[in-house]
């Protein structure tokens, strides 16, 4: 078995076993319409099955791989910027939602570590194989 294949292997069974957790241990909070408490462990399960796509694109360290990390943390940056400012509004005096500290920084965390690799996955398609 080649390398990579083991890597993807590795990133499948933790992304599988990542996501029925995450729906597991949030199943009951989403039913009670409350702040699914480990929201993260699901992001982070769908994180691993991303990169499970992900793993041949980004891991020859070729000039391929890097433009697509390159490209995908650039707009990466400008995604987590308009999060906040999202947050922001949504949390003030001009929004009704109402956010503890901590459930607004899982917020942030679930959608850092899933556009991460969904913007990766954008631009491995759009960049040729060079």
């Amino acid at each position: 078995m080649s390398e990579t294949k083991k890597i993807q292997l590795t990133f499948l069974s933790s992304g599988i076993l990542g996501v029925g957790m995450g729906i597991y241990l949030n199943y009951e909070n989403i039913l009670n319409k409350e702040f699914p408490d480990f929201i993260m462990l699901l992001a982070i399960g769908l994180n691993q099955l991303m990169l499970t796509y992900l793993s041949p694109h980004i891991f020859p360290k070729n000039k391929r791989s890097k433009e697509i990390i390159r490209k995908a943390m650039t707009i990466n940056y400008f995604i987590l910027f308009a999060t906040l400012i999202i947050l922001i509004l949504l949390t003030s005096s001009l929004g009704s939602l109402i956010l503890s500290s901590t459930q607004a920084l899982s917020i942030i965390f679930c959608i850092m570590v899933i556009t991460i690799p969904g913007t990766m996955i954008i631009y491995s398609k759009l960049i040729t194989n060079q």
